[in-house]
């Protein structure tokens, strides 16, 4: 897998660009020749709008950007390989849309302890145990295909935690897979690191 690391300027083109994750995925999807496992997570932490994309195909990002100026510098990717253990303690990033469907709908659950009860059982199915979470609700988002389109709504959580991997190589395909529902709008993306 391939993880790249896009800075944007703070410019209105780039951050109008950024307002629609639908958009988003669309250019990336250019650079990774529509690699239907792409993932990417827009991260607005700071004054500098950044963009992790995880991919499995190598991406071209000139393909993306040459004709769109809205990166600061050169994207900067790298490959990386999984290797985990039984019982190994990591560190977790995760920003996802927990949801649930009901009546042919799905519903963003709204409460603390229903994100994380959701969380918990994303990680059991994905061959890990959450040891400690901490969920920060980041509101509702919007995004369209075209502007005559109803808005797709998302709620958008952010999970920061530690995990035990119980099972590896579960959990190296839930990373490659991504977590929960609408990651073509910009969730599901795992990053996992060493505790401590």
């Amino acid at each position: 897998m391939y993880l790249s690391r896009l800075t944007l300027t703070p410019s209105r083109v780039a951050l109008n660009w950024l307002s629609n994750p639908y958009r988003v995925h669309q250019r990336l999807m250019m650079a990774c020749g529509s690699d239907p496992r792409m993932l990417f997570r827009i991260e607005e932490d700071d004054a500098t709008p950044r963009i992790l994309v995880q991919s499995w195909n190598v991406p071209d990002w000139s393909i993306s950007f040459d004709s769109f100026h809205v990166l600061v510098q050169p994207v900067e990717v790298k490959p990386f390989e999984l290797h985990l253990s039984a019982g190994q303690m990591l560190r977790f990033y995760l920003v996802a849309n927990p949801a649930v469907k009901r009546d042919g709908r799905r519903l963003g659950l709204l409460g603390e302890t229903e994100q994380h009860a959701w969380l918990e059982r994303k990680l059991s199915g994905s061959g890990a145990e959450m040891a400690a979470c901490r969920a920060t609700s980041l509101g509702l988002h919007h995004s369209r295909k075209k502007a005559e389109d109803s808005e797709p709504v998302h709620l958008m959580v952010r999970f920061e935690g530690l995990l035990q991997v119980k099972d590896p190589e579960k959990l190296v395909s839930a990373v490659s897979a991504g977590i929960g529902p609408a990651k073509g709008f910009g969730y599901g993306l795992l990053s996992l690191a060493r505790a401590g």
